[in-house]
């Protein structure tokens, strides 16, 4: 595989102290015995059994004898016995707690999602490239096939405008860029205002694929490589990104769309429901999710992932160093351990030819499974980049990609259902009269 990919500035890199100074960007919090019993107010017996029954994980005190357990384990059975009570604990439903609306995209399992009923990991395993799966995610019925999409309508020129200022969009994050086009056509007046609209399908498709054209935008060209009629949305990523478009490579990047289209009620679709709940049009449900997508606690955390890899891979000398503070993007609190990483990982190792320094990238993992720490989907998205050959961002940008089907169909389920998300809040202040 030609490896000509202009990468984007190498992040500065950061020495091991450093590496436990990082901004927060995993949302997986321990706390001590002392803090769950307070949380859950049971004995400490009951405690332990739920400990001793799986209900709540713990893991060793790096360092130390001490055991922490994990806080959104506490916070779920916390959740479902307050429910059995009567008590209202809507702060804690909100945050990996008891479901809140109800759905038929998918659930999420030991296993990792299921779309449609459809186990994520088996559609890579099947080979299902990403068209596949989007538009499972949409109707419910698959295919019989993999079939690429048509270009795009005519009337979507998005591209000529991203063509007319590629110097500055090239110099923005990759989530800019697509909030870009997201909002430029929900500004065009293009998006759906009727959800059994016959043209829902091919507004999506066409969104998806710009998206994909934007890829260009990061690669040495820097310029929007324009979706053609036929071409998968994998393929466009390639051609975008300037890397060989082997059968392998393609399949690669298929599944790290495929395992990124959907996640339940992640942070970035409620707000997407939330805005498609209110009646806005197809493409501004996609912008809403865009802005919350970019937090470091969604893929804004690959940002440390990337400083990390590029530490590691530049590091004169054979060996990779040691990192005993927590790794960026690494654990997840529905997971042991997160089987989409596991899957897109697995894959990376097999791809061929691997760049020199990829020994030093698996290396990280064998230290980091060490102290029991496993990557989640974002940290694979990187290293997979990493191996491909592809720019710095591509890790964010694949996932987004990737998630924009699973949000087209959360936007239109909530559009169907005809009402308004709209949480309360329980006021804690204090009564001034």
């Amino acid at each position: 595989m030609e490896n000509s990919t202009k990468q984007l500035p190498t992040p500065k890199a950061m020495s091991n102290k450093q590496v436990g100074k990082r901004r927060e960007v995993n949302d997986v919090q321990y706390i001590t015995s002392t803090e769950a019993l307070s949380v859950l107010g049971v004995r400490r017996e009951t405690f332990y059994t739920y400990v001793s029954r799986g209900l709540i994980k713990s893991q060793q005190k790096q360092g130390t004898k001490t055991k922490l357990y994990r806080k959104a384990d506490v916070e779920k059975l916390r959740t479902r016995a307050a429910a059995r009570t009567g008590v209202p604990t809507v702060s804690q439903s909100l945050r990996y707690g008891e479901p809140i609306v109800q759905t038929w995209i998918s659930e999420i399992t030991a296993r990792g999602p299921r779309y449609r009923g459809h186990l994520a990991l088996d559609l890579v395993a099947q080979k299902r490239s990403f068209e596949f799966v989007a538009e499972l995610l949409w109707t419910g019925l698959p295919r019989t096939r993999n079939v690429a999409w048509p270009q795009p309508l005519a009337s979507l020129n998005i591209g000529a405008i991203l063509e007319k200022n590629s110097s500055y969009y090239a110099q923005t994050s990759p989530l800019r860029q697509l909030a870009f086009i997201a909002a430029g056509l929900s500004a065009m007046e293009l998006g759906i205002n009727d959800p059994d609209a016959p043209d829902v399908s091919a507004n999506a498709r066409a969104l998806i694929q710009l998206f994909a054209g934007a890829a260009g935008l990061l690669g040495p060209q820097q310029k929007f490589s324009e979706p053609t009629s036929g071409e998968s949305i994998a393929h466009c990523l390639a051609r975008g990104f300037a890397i060989e478009t082997t059968e392998q490579a393609i399949q690669l990047l298929d599944a790290a769309l495929v395992l990124s289209a959907e996640h339940e009620l992640s942070a970035p679709t409620f707000a997407v429901r939330i805005c498609a709940s209110t009646g806005a049009d197809l493409f501004a449900c996609v912008a809403a999710g865009l802005s919350v997508q970019s937090g470091p606690m969604q893929v804004g955390g690959t940002l440390e992932v990337e400083r990390l890899v590029a530490e590691v891979t530049t590091k004169p000398g054979g060996d990779s160093p040691k990192f005993t503070s927590a790794l960026p993007c690494f654990g997840h609190p529905l997971y042991d351990k997160d089987p989409r990483a596991t899957v897109l990982l697995e894959l990376a190792r097999q791809f061929t030819p691997q760049p020199p320094d990829a020994y030093r990238l698996w290396n990280i993992l064998g230290d980091a499974n060490a102290t029991g720490q496993y990557p989640n989907i974002f940290a694979a998205l990187v290293f997979t980049s990493y191996i491909l050959g592809l720019p710095l961002g591509s890790g964010a940008f694949i996932h987004t990609l990737g998630r924009t089907a699973g949000w087209i169909a959360h936007a239109t389920e909530q559009r169907l259902t005809g009402t308004m998300l709209r949480p309360r809040a329980r006021f804690m202040g204090a009564q001034t009269s």
